[in-house]
């Protein structure tokens, strides 16, 4: 007796909904970014295995992972018409700006108030126009508005996405003026302060585009990970190879790869972090069928949806701590393991909180 094959991709979008290894895979990078924030301004790496564990989870496992999903969600999302998009844009772009003044620059003026330099005068502008994922996630929502508007295709985001990571080797000249420096950081890595310039990171939300748009038309979502999995450790361990073969194990918390270098990303990059993700989701995609991690699940998916309240709250927490208060640690420590799951509760329920009020005053 025949049987009938099915197409794993469908012409047509069949896959619709919220996915749950998505939501695992989002609600995780939430806490990977505030374990990796908590590390590198108050308590420090840990050592040993454990900080290389950190600098991973903390690498690709947290703002490229939230870039790409990213772009999943705009393939997903019920509010992708270019108006909504936009304006999704300018409000992150304001919220990240006074998100950087509330946070970290007005303790720098504090401050500054009480012993006055020019030093931690220049901290408070820099904190405060310093270019972080929230200002990148709003160039991105407007670029996708606009590709929208134009009704660009595909093949044309692709096109622009590398236009741009190559302009991003091009535009390597340091800006020292603060001002210029504050604007054209938006784009390219011009200073220390430009953590998420829009030519370094565009690849990432277009990467999850392109791959949301494939899931969203998927028949058979085991079957897509089967393949997926062992072709993403295959890239992976092509790409240490490769790394490898030049003198640098990528897998060393000092390499540049996860460390000064993670801010400035390439096509070396582009190519092992979306190995990493594809396998992690993947992994995310198993492991969240297990029935015993229905709890874990719930928590991760209720992380995911207040992903940018949380966001702002642990930077609230972190900078005010870091600034202010400066705690001193011992160097090497396990405190970022405590602290990092210290304030992602702390955080969590703000967020709750803060949602809650906005709730009953709406």
């Amino acid at each position: 007796m025949e049987t009938k094959q099915t197409k794993l991709f469908a012409a047509e979008y069949v896959n619709s909904g919220r996915q749950t290894e998505l939501d695992w895979a989002r609600g995780l990078a939430i806490f990977f970014m505030v374990w990796i924030h908590v590390a590198e301004e108050l308590v420090g790496f840990p050592p040993g295995v454990t900080s290389n564990i950190l600098a991973l989870a903390g690498g690709p496992l947290a703002a490229p992972t939230f870039m790409m999903l990213m772009g999943i969600g705009i393939v997903y999302s019920k509010r992708s018409e270019p108006k909504k998009m936009a304006m999704r844009g300018i409000s992150l772009l304001c919220i990240h700006y006074a998100l950087n003044f509330s946070a970290l620059g007005m303790p720098s003026l504090i401050k500054f108030v009480q012993a006055p330099s020019q030093e931690q005068l220049t901290s408070a502008f820099t904190y405060t126009f310093g270019i972080d994922i929230l200002a990148f996630s709003g160039l991105t929502f407007l670029l996708f508005a606009l590709k929208e508007k134009l009704r660009l295709k595909t093949v044309h985001l692709v096109i622009f996405a590398l236009v741009l990571s190559c302009l991003n080797f091009i535009f390597t000249v340091p800006v020292d003026n603060l001002a210029l420096g504050a604007f054209l950081g938006l784009f390219a890595r011009v200073n220390p302060y430009s953590y998420f310039p829009l030519l370094s990171w565009f690849c990432y939300p277009v990467i999850g585009y392109l791959f949301g748009d494939l899931l969203k038309r998927c028949t058979d979502k085991k079957l897509l990970y089967k393949y997926l999995f062992p072709i993403a450790l295959l890239i992976i361990a092509v790409m240490t190879l490769c790394a490898d073969k030049y003198g640098a194990n990528i897998w060393n918390v000092e390499l540049d790869v996860w460390n000064t270098g993670y801010y400035y990303q390439d096509f070396f990059q582009y190519i092992l972090v979306g190995g990493i993700f594809f396998a992690w989701v993947s992994l995310l995609y198993a492991i969240s069928s297990v029935k015993a991690l229905g709890f874990l699940g719930k928590q991760l998916s209720r992380l995911s949806k207040n992903i940018t309240v949380i966001y702002c709250f642990q930077w609230l927490i972190i900078g005010w701590s870091f600034i202010l208060i400066a705690p001193e640690f011992p160097e090497n420590s396990y405190w970022s393991i405590p602290f990092g799951i210290l304030v992602t509760i702390m955080s969590d329920v703000l967020a709750v909180l803060f949602k809650k009020y906005v709730k009953r005053a709406a």
